[in-house]
């Protein structure tokens, strides 16, 4: 849709035949490529056919095709951004710092607003929601709040998107109060920002508050049960876990996790295991969670029989599992899984921190 836009607004120039031909070439290819591949090509005859004057503009076509294909091709639209001579399309930069966020480059992309806002372009709420989660995953809650005084400026701060990311970086950087104002200030709260709200009492271990909040909660969805069941597992409530635990309709692989921990947290592996042996098809993170359980706890042999139970069945150890288990080794002293963890190491199952680990249980035994 975008590329058709931008195309009306090229081809009403005037122009000569010969450039209209070349013009229509290029937008034919541009249509139809839908793969990187095709993309380079496409890129390739467009250096060849156009002129520099019309450059910016075709960059521009081309970079807005880019983006909307999938691929991991970021590395090229950020090559091809810098091409075009001062940029000052706002859905472009939006589009380039939302690529980055969903890549995980969330410095990048902070640095991409930063220098949006040199150049004078005002962002959009989309702007604002896309740098807001950068800012959240960082965390970097000094250039989040810069972003929220700029969000007031603009006249954007009654957008329900750009709430919801304000509300959703301050209570994943722990700032409750500024969490609380967002919130309190929101006319319209969807389940997302319930939850959001419930997330950030949870990490700072206000469970009254996000129980609250839960309980006056209308359309309470999975995330939400999972949350304050978490939120209970990890401060050692495990009586108000459990209670929200049973009641929950469907229960997810973070309920289940969060029960196990939290059970082993408090020296009670029998109901670990109970929980464990509820789950009809527990993920890795599951037994490495029941592995950790029984290590912790001193149940050295029962954790080496869940990882011999995890190699038969083919489930991936996870790091916190591996660490389980070279400590479960370290206690009863068994030297020859030890040499077998060693020799699995070595094969790259597990990164770094296990191998230290392994290290340390070397000398030990």
């Amino acid at each position: 849709m975008h590329v058709n836009k931008l195309r009306i607004h090229v081809m009403s120039q005037r122009s000569f035949p010969a450039t209209r031909k070349r013009f229509s070439a290029v937008f034919h290819y541009l249509q139809f490529s839908n793969s990187i591949y095709q993309l380079k090509q496409t890129h390739a005859f467009f250096l060849k056919t156009v002129r520099k004057p019309q450059y910016s503009h075709f960059l521009t076509l081309f970079l807005d095709k880019q983006l909307h294909v999938s691929g991991d091709n970021l590395c090229y639209a950020r090559h091809v951004f810098d091409q075009i001579p001062n940029c000052r399309n706002q859905f472009l930069w939006t589009s380039l710092i939302r690529s980055h966020v969903f890549n995980g480059y969330f410095i990048q992309a902070i640095i991409l607003y930063s220098r949006m806002l040199c150049k004078s372009i005002s962002p959009s709420g989309f702007t604002f929601s896309s740098v807001l989660n950068a800012c959240a995953r960082v965390p970097a809650v000094f250039e989040g709040k810069q972003v929220h005084a700029r969000v007031e400026k603009s006249g954007l701060l009654g957008n329900n998107v750009v709430q919801t990311a304000l509300l959703d970086m301050y209570t994943k950087c722990g700032f409750v109060l500024d969490a609380e104002r967002v919130f309190n200030g929101m006319e319209e709260k969807d389940a997302v920002a319930w939850t959001a709200m419930i997330c950030g009492y949870t990490k700072v271990g206000l469970m009254d508050k996000a129980r609250f909040l839960f309980d006056d909660m209308e359309g309470r969805n999975m995330v939400s049960w999972t949350t304050m069941v978490a939120g209970y597992a990890n401060y050692g409530d495990m009586e108000a876990a459990k209670d929200l635990y049973d009641r929950m309709m469907e229960k997810n692989s973070v309920a289940w996790l969060a029960m196990i921990a939290g059970y082993g947290k408090c020296g009670d592996v029998s109901k670990a295991r109970r929980i464990f042996d509820g789950i009809v098809k527990p993920d890795a993170s599951c037994w490495a969670a029941m592995l950790a359980c029984y290590a912790q706890n001193g149940y050295a042999k029962e954790a080496i029989e869940i990882y011999r139970a995890m190699r038969g069945q083919n489930v991936r150890i996870t790091e916190v599992g591996m660490v389980g288990v070279i400590s479960a080794c370290t206690q009863i002293g068994d030297v020859s899984m030890a040499e077998a963890l060693a020799k699995e190491l070595e094969e790259g199952c597990c990164g770094k921190s296990c191998l230290y680990v392994l290290v340390i249980a070397s000398v030990v035994l």
